[in-house]
């Protein structure tokens, strides 16, 4: 009778999860970029800690509530996030962001202006009481804009997700797109277009092997991206490499711890920038989205020939294979 209630529970609960996704902050909207990506604006490199929604190139369109909760803070005049507002929901336990607003709704919009009296164009942080300032699913709580470093107007969508360690809190942004109730209806392209090894580049061909020389390690990049439509690129959710039939290195960009954000050189090479993703297959880092990194396992294990597979997969689950073949120097 208890494992009968202990799976009538499970199922419940994720019967109710799936039912319970976020609403997209945009109404009728499409995704323009994607988690994780490079980001070379502002004052040093940094991950993208977000997903984008076109606001159509309008400033002032109605940005909406992700689901039931109540105010947490909002930022004014961030140097990267402008005019932000952060929603805590408890039926989740995690934050929604909302950020390069133009203006808010209501009351929050006349304590916004209150304060932009006093400080003008500096940074602002403004906290609320627990649940002092309730907002239902779907409510328009702000406008669209380009405020922060957007330089065309949208809206950026982050999920945040608060742990205790200690006496400290660890805030760890999560891939959006897991929570959303988003369905991509435009065609899309995955693709490794380039592998750069010890400063030498090769093409990547569907259906060929490509041979990959190396001296003493793979120093591996591929330039690699998802093309969405006819006009949206965005970084693949995982790339694998397998070398003689192990997983050696995987980069997935499921989370990222915000204290992490400035580590994006860790996992993208030389070139990259906001519409180039370069990923390096190899780093001397210890960050979230690296996964995996055994080179300093196998490295002495390497044959003269070493059959090897690039995997790129994406959150929708499509998956694309390219067959390569490690050759050693002598």
């Amino acid at each position: 009778m208890k494992k009968l209630i202990i799976i009538s529970i499970i199922i419940l609960s994720v019967i109710f999860s799936f039912s319970q996704r976020f609403l997209p902050p945009v109404k009728d909207s499409y995704l323009t970029s994607s988690f994780g990506e490079y980001r070379d604006t502002g004052d040093k490199p940094h991950f993208h800690l977000g997903i984008d929604f076109s606001s159509f190139s309008r400033i002032g369109y109605p940005v909406n509530a992700a689901a039931d909760g109540y105010v947490y803070k909002i930022w004014l005049n961030h140097k990267i996030y402008g005019n932000t507002i952060f929603l805590y929901h408890p039926d989740y336990d995690l934050l929604t962001v909302y950020a390069h607003l133009s203006s808010f709704n209501g009351l929050i919009s006349e304590i916004a202006n209150s304060v932009i009296g006093e400080v003008g164009n500096s940074f602002a942080e403004v906290k609320f009481p627990e649940d002092e300032i309730r907002v239902s699913k779907g409510e328009e709580i702000a406008y669209s804009g380009k405020s922060g470093e957007a330089e065309i107007p949208h809206v950026h969508f982050e999920v945040r997700e608060i742990k205790k360690s200690g006496n400290d809190e660890i805030e760890i942004v999560r891939d959006a797109l897991e929570f959303v109730d988003y369905v991509e209806m435009r065609p899309r392209k995955l693709e490794a277009l380039e592998i750069r090894s010890n400063n030498r580049t090769f093409k990547l061909l569907d259906d060929q092997i490509t041979e990959i020389p190396f001296a003493t390690l793979p120093k591996l990049e591929v330039k690699t991206a998802e093309k969405i439509g006819n006009n949206t690129k965005i970084v693949p959710r995982k790339i694998s490499l397998r070398v003689n039939d192990e997983l050696v290195y995987e980069v997935e960009f499921d989370a990222i711890r915000n204290d992490e954000m400035y580590s994006a050189n860790a996992v993208y090479g030389y070139g990259s920038n906001i519409f180039t993703y370069w990923i390096k297959l190899y780093s001397s880092s210890f960050i979230t989205p690296i996964k995996v990194n055994r080179w300093n396992e196998i490295a002495f294990t390497l044959k003269d020939r070493n059959p090897a597979e690039l995997i790129l997969e994406d959150i929708w689950g499509t998956i694309k294979i390219y067959k390569l073949v490690l050759v050693k120097e002598m």
